[in-house]
């Protein structure tokens, strides 16, 4: 009888150890589970947007069309092999039409890129793609599912949460809806890969406007959390645009109670000084707000403005030599990341490879997979640089 009782019972701490596992499943950081974030989405009506549902061209730039563009066609074939190559983990580019990123990671010297997209593959050896979640003030896209099988799929990537939240016709979302969205996200994808690694998104310009954005952000998520916000990689956007209400340029962040910021002219656009300033003003912000130990990337910036309005080729090459350079070398003891010999910027982006409507800084053609003559600039200093 007694042997039949401790059976009963090994049997009954077995069921009870198999139920724990079960139940542990999907626990993320902090132990929240993964079927709770789900939940929350549920509940705050945050679900996956319409595909009809996307953010379209503002004017950037005075005068612009805002029209739908034709993407140019591309009829490259696919590279596979890009291990062994010596490319660039540092200088990286954008593509914002549809080509293969292996062609000009090849063609460019450089080993990083993004797209505004998630990839539900690994990105092919040599190369390194960063996912991106597009946010609005009430959707994701893709979906919780999507980003959770993506996560499974491809382990160890690098996600960026949001495209300049900050910009009503990008994905325009206020600060308190950024730190709840960002919170989810990240309890999300860490739950489904410990070791992706998750970054804020861009702001369109380090200016005091948009830093206050970022404030209202961080003020947020500590009040909603008790926590600081984590964040893995911090990223912004290096363009120099107006901040007038109902004006060209980037117009007022939403949930900012304000009609301007700095009121930008066409010919600042393309101004070595304020882009420095810019970043410099970035960087002292991570650090007074304890994130001097957080890498930075620079993940969209270029010249959007067209040639007639002053931008010749020549000074569009010239501005990526200058940026490049300073880029590669800018360095603070008090401000830089320590972790890399304390410069300001451990990563950064040219817009773009071929774009329809911001076309003056392509690095490449899409019709004959050929490097502009920018391209090529591009391809020298990636030469230059140490590896």
């Amino acid at each position: 009888m007694r042997f039949h009782l401790w059976v009963i019972l090994l049997v009954f701490v077995a069921l009870l150890g198999i139920a724990l596992l079960i139940d542990l499943q999907g626990v993320g950081p902090g132990g929240c589970k993964l079927s709770s974030v789900t939940d929350n989405y549920e509940k705050s009506g945050l679900k996956a947007c319409d595909p009809l549902h996307a953010s379209f061209s503002g004017p950037l730039v005075p005068g612009q069309d805002n029209t739908n563009q034709t993407l140019p066609s591309s009829s490259l074939g696919r590279e596979d092999q890009l291990a062994g190559m010596a490319l660039s983990s540092r200088a990286g580019f954008a593509i914002s039409s549809p080509t293969d990123a292996a062609h000009w990671a090849k063609l460019l010297g450089s080993a990083w890129y993004i797209d505004w997209s998630v990839q539900y593959h690994p990105p092919l050896e040599g190369l390194e793609h960063w996912q991106m979640v597009r946010l609005h003030e009430d959707c994701i896209s893709p979906s919780l599912e999507q980003i959770q099988q993506a996560a499974t799929l491809a382990l160890g990537q690098v996600w960026i949460i949001g495209n300049e939240p900050d910009v009503i016709w990008q994905d325009n979302i206020t600060a308190a809806r950024y730190a709840s969205t960002y919170h989810d996200l990240y309890v999300m994808i860490k739950s489904a890969d410990p070791t992706a690694l998750i970054a804020v998104g861009g702001i369109s310009q380090a200016t005091p406007l948009r830093l206050q954005y970022l404030d209202q952000v961080l003020h947020t998520y500590q009040d909603l959390y008790a926590a600081t916000m984590p964040v893995d990689w911090w990223t912004v956007h290096g363009y120099v645009l107006r901040e007038k209400k109902g004006s060209w340029g980037v117009d007022i962040p939403p949930g900012v109670d304000a009609t301007q910021g700095e009121l930008r002219q066409v010919s600042d656009h393309g101004r070595l000084d304020l882009f420095i300033s810019q970043i410099r003003s970035f960087r002292q912000w991570m650090a007074n707000h304890g994130y001097q130990d957080t890498p930075l990337a620079l993940t969209e910036f270029g010249i959007l403005m067209p040639a007639s309005y002053g931008f010749p080729a020549e000074q569009v090459a010239r501005y990526l030599e200058q940026t490049f350079a300073w880029l590669d070398q800018a360095k603070d003891g008090s401000t830089g990341y320590p972790r890399d010999g304390y410069r300001l910027v451990q990563k950064w982006a040219w817009f773009s490879i071929s774009d329809p409507t911001y076309s003056t800084a392509d690095l490449g053609d899409l019709t004959s997979g050929s490097l502009t003559m920018l391209g090529e600039q591009f391809h020298d200093f990636v030469l230059s640089m140490e590896p």
